[in-house]
């Protein structure tokens, strides 16, 4: 009977799937950490994962693994070549956050160019002159620039769009050829800044930040910065000196270099800055679909019908 090892909560929907089905045992982990997830690893036949880290010393633990299910799309928590060492696949569960991640980044768009924050203080503070200074700003006409032109980026366009706004594309990985809506795509990063009232990052991972400090000089002054991507896709002192220098207007913020955020992060004193605790994939319907998905990922492994197109560390079956 083969195990399985579920390192984080999961959505009720897919334990539900796995607890009805007999051929299988479950080891299932709520809270994560090396201490009490490394002694699972020898049993564990397949692998379903959140945020825990998988390394290479706790691959070599798990004798028996034959599969490893990513809970999500991004994978760099995983030494993904040496499960591919092991001949052992990492799937991941295709596009089933893409609309709840394009809905929180246009959510904090519209949140930091309203100022929704700093209103709902005043409110509650019985601020009410706080709506004299004519702070919030239209998105109508506003140049959103979205770097990173996929699933995520395409539908945040056609959100963007609906409020007025004009779409801007950097994406070197795409043609200039969009049938959708009207889209201006720039092969240059710089000239796209330069054009840039809004700025939303959504691509993955990459080697080196997208936005440095060499490149900041190019920001447009009242510039809005939006990243649900990946911390690491911006220099955070470029966000530190924007702000008190006025270039940056203002920051809506999903994502971290380091995560949790501490309690003292240096942004936190801004109050052109809001934050969400890396939560825009995780809407109540989109932890349902990766749940089940990373669940029937294991299952269809085992039935031999495994969507080889979720398999992301080149491993055949």
């Amino acid at each position: 009977m083969p195990n399985i090892l579920i390192a984080g909560e999961l959505h009720p929907s897919g334990l539900e799937i796995i607890k009805q089905n007999p051929k299988y045992s479950i080891d299932y982990l709520k809270e994560v950490s090396n201490e009490n997830f490394l002694p699972y690893l020898k049993n564990a036949d397949a692998l379903i994962i959140r945020t825990q880290t998988l390394k290479k010393n706790h691959i070599e633990k798990a004798k028996r693994l034959k599969i490893v299910s990513r809970h999500g799309v991004g994978y760099d928590n995983v030494d993904y070549q040496e499960l591919k060492k092991r001949n052992i696949p990492l799937t991941i569960v295709g596009d089933v956050n893409s609309t709840s991640v394009s809905e929180h980044t246009m959510m904090l768009i519209i949140s930091v160019f309203k100022k929704i924050i700093l209103a709902d203080f005043s409110t509650r503070n019985s601020l009410w002159n706080y709506r004299n200074n004519y702070e919030p700003r239209e998105l109508y006409g506003k140049n959103l620039l979205i770097i990173g032109f996929g699933r995520i980026g395409k539908k945040l366009g056609k959100l963007a769009k609906a409020f007025g706004m004009n779409i801007h594309v950097y994406d070197p990985y795409i043609q200039n050829k969009f049938d959708e809506y009207e889209i201006r795509h720039f092969q240059n990063l710089t000239t796209a800044l330069c054009n840039a009232d809004c700025i939303s990052l959504n691509l993955p991972k990459v080697d080196k930040p997208i936005i440095t400090k060499e490149n900041s000089q190019y920001l447009k002054h009242g510039v809005v910065i939006i990243n649900t991507a990946r911390g690491e896709l911006i220099e955070e002192k470029v966000l530190k000196d924007g702000i008190q220098e006025g270039i940056i207007s203002g920051v809506g913020l999903d994502v971290f270099d380091s995560e949790p955020v501490e309690k003292n992060h240096f942004l936190f004193k801004y109050k052109q800055v809001i934050f969400t605790p890396h939560q825009a994939g995780l809407s109540q319907e989109a932890a349902q679909r990766m749940s089940i998905k990373s669940i029937n990922n294991i299952l269809d492994y085992y039935d031999g019908s495994l969507d080889s197109s979720l398999i992301v560390n080149g491993v055949k079956i």
